[in-house]
């Protein structure tokens, strides 16, 4: 990457359910930050491939998304994307189409890349939480855990259960049954098997939630008991433990009409949040947390940190 004070940066995280943009000046200040519902693996994770349809919405999305880049005087852009576009058989030529039609080279990362990215952005959000802590950002098509020391990360993994896909492969009713809740957890209770043996053996009493679906949890929290939700420019907060198990029950009962009418539910959430609940749930069930938090930065504010190191990898273009 060349030092160029004056840089203006545009960081586009390419996540299985959502496209988000950070516009962040040399000095880290958030010029502008940008969201947009893609589901680009809707109908297409249980065949490995992403749909015409969803590829159409991720062109549309990185149109949209590189206009407001410029808006915001970005003069240089880097692409990210994650589970959705490695994992498929048509991954990189969506990949590619997205290059040539916008300009803007795409980078699939893998998962450990990810995850460092997600700590390096948490970082950021809690820098004076320096005992043993677990990440955990729930994403469309994976989810990342993180266990960190101080600034030692002990273990890292990225695992194939975000909620989109989950849904794409178990195909739950609506509202989940019994049966449903059931399936889910046993794939997931044997797919985190390398997790639950780190966390036999190193006591860990805090969680950060990191993600959309951890934000909207706060706020369907918040309103449900008549506080005040996160602000625009709120990137943490803390959340009440002891409220939070009966509204993870109440999602994943819930019917994707009961979560919409929810205070503080983002529509893009509604198909899948009952999902997050379920994963949240048992996590919560396997380790006793005395606190939790949320960071609403995550990987786009991780990125940002390591591009001002002096040796960046990553392809970018002008905008």
């Amino acid at each position: 990457m060349d030092s160029q004070s004056a840089d203006v940066l545009a960081i586009f995280d390419l996540g299985t359910n959502t496209f988000n943009l950070l516009v962040r000046n040399a000095e880290g200040q958030a010029l502008r930050s940008e969201k947009l519902p893609v589901k680009l693996g809707a109908g297409g994770l249980r065949s490995d491939e992403i749909a015409p349809d969803a590829e159409a919405r991720a062109l549309s999305a990185m149109h949209q998304l590189k206009t407001w880049a410029q808006e915001a005087g970005a003069n240089r852009g880097y692409a990210f994307a994650t589970s959705a576009m490695r994992s498929t058989r048509n991954g990189k030529e969506v990949a590619a189409r997205i290059e040539r039609e916008t300009g803007i080279p795409v980078n699939i990362i893998d998962g450990d890349q990810e995850a460092a990215f997600i700590a390096g952005g948490v970082a950021q959000a809690w820098p004076e939480v320096a005992d043993t802590r677990l990440i955990m950002d729930i994403g469309g098509g994976s989810t990342e855990f993180i266990l960190l020391s101080g600034a030692d990360v002990l273990y890292a993994e990225s695992f194939p259960l975000g909620v989109t896909r989950l849904a794409e492969r178990f195909q739950p009713s609506d509202p989940m049954t019994p049966s449903d809740c059931a399936r889910i957890s046993a794939h997931m209770e044997e797919v985190l098997a390398p997790l639950w043996a780190w966390l036999n053996h190193v006591p860990c009493q805090t969680l950060i939630g990191s993600s959309g679906s951890f934000d909207t949890l706060f706020n369907v929290l918040a309103g449900a008991h008549g506080q005040p939700m996160l602000a625009l420019a709120d990137y943490r907060a803390k959340f009440p433990l002891d409220e939070l198990p009966s509204l993870l029950k109440i999602l994943v009962q819930s019917t994707r009409v009961e979560r919409l009418l929810m205070p503080g539910m983002l529509e893009m959430r509604a198909d899948t949040l009952q999902v997050s609940a379920l994963q949240i749930q048992l996590i919560l069930d396997r380790i006793n947390f005395t606190t939790m938090l949320l960071s609403g930065y995550a990987l786009k504010e991780g990125v940002w940190s390591s591009l001002q190191t002096p040796q960046c990898p990553w392809r970018a273009s002008w905008l």
